[in-house]
């Protein structure tokens, strides 16, 4: 069992805290504001009533509660490390204990996520994988883009669509799925398809642009707006079994018309190619990787590079681009 931060501090009365761990934790990490009581060599005490462990980050109690199979005992979630963010920022981050253990996101990054603003455009095979692993990942508010509706032959690879959205717009749907799995995200809709006019003033208020369209006409003008704005463009595209992204325009790296000087104003999409609906979950969830390693700074990244991958024999190749 699991308690949170804030449940802790809310019911702290009912519970006897344990920490367990050594003493160069404990006196790195003080847990101030609350009265614990030690375990010298990160046993459990006998002790009657209800309990919590306590450990660095929650990894090691959660263990230790089912290895023994310990009664009337919760591990805190996230550990000494949510603990002391609660008590500092009155905020409880437990939820995203599993990465913020992460030394390149901590508590920091996971701050930044959550202080940033990420464009989506479209909410097809990959702006709705890429939409729910940011949302997921607390990125704070999102603006998706699309002026489509559901349709029954998205369901394959749309996993943000459900029967019952047959006939609804993309964006409403996609709203109401993300709201359920995290309602501390901000999320703006845009029910309209990203053109010359609107383009500037949806990308210049975002830290990131993820681009998950499937015409080239869109892509080009994310890409001369990404430009005007200093805004990275993540690039994903799929053919059949062969899935692409790239990172655009950070800092001056080389754009989408870098990447293809000589495209064509048209374009197969998944309708004329077809498509298998794990590859654009694949291909965009690595966007949504992408995007985070930027808002937090994470390297190695795509920054200047196409990474290619094949979906029928799960290779993957990693060209410089320019």
């Amino acid at each position: 069992m699991i308690i949170t931060p804030k449940e802790l501090h809310d019911r702290i009365d009912e519970f006897t805290v344990v920490d367990v761990r050594p003493e160069t934790q404990r006196n790195e990490f003080p847990m101030d504001g609350l009265e614990t009581i030690i375990s010298k060599d990160g046993s459990t005490p006998n002790l009657e009533g209800k309990k919590v462990l306590v450990c660095q980050f929650g990894i090691v109690t959660e263990g230790m509660i089912i290895e023994n199979d310990l009664d009337n005992t919760f591990s805190l979630l996230g550990g000494a490390q949510s603990w002391i963010e609660f008590q500092s920022e009155n905020e409880d981050l437990s939820r995203w204990s599993r990465q913020t253990i992460l030394p390149e996101i901590g508590m920091d990054g996971q701050k930044k996520l959550m202080n940033a603003t990420v464009a989506v455009v479209g909410l097809g095979g990959l702006g709705c994988p890429a939409s729910q692993s940011l949302v997921t990942a607390g990125i704070g508010q999102l603006v998706l883009i699309d002026g489509d509706i559901v349709e029954l032959s998205n369901l394959h690879r749309q996993p943000l669509h459900g029967t019952n959205d047959i006939g609804k717009k993309k964006v409403k749907s996609a709203e109401e799925s993300l709201n359920k799995i995290n309602s501390a995200t901000i999320i703006k809709i845009v029910d309209d398809y990203l053109d010359e006019q609107n383009g500037l003033d949806i990308i210049r208020n975002c830290d990131v642009v993820v681009d998950a369209t499937d015409t080239i006409e869109t892509r080009q003008f994310i890409d001369r707006f990404s430009k005007e704005t200093n805004v990275p463009m993540v690039y994903g595209g799929l053919y059949r079994w062969e899935g692409q992204v790239a990172v655009l325009n950070m800092d001056k790296s080389p754009g989408y018309s870098e990447l293809f000087p000589d495209a064509p104003s048209g374009g197969d999409t998944c309708a004329d190619a077809g498509v298998l609906g794990m590859l654009p979950n694949i291909i965009g969830n690595i966007q949504a990787l992408e995007a985070v390693k930027l808002i937090v700074g994470i390297e190695p990244n795509l920054v200047g590079k196409l990474l290619i991958y094949d979906g029928l024999n799960h290779s993957t190749n990693i060209i410089r681009i320019g």
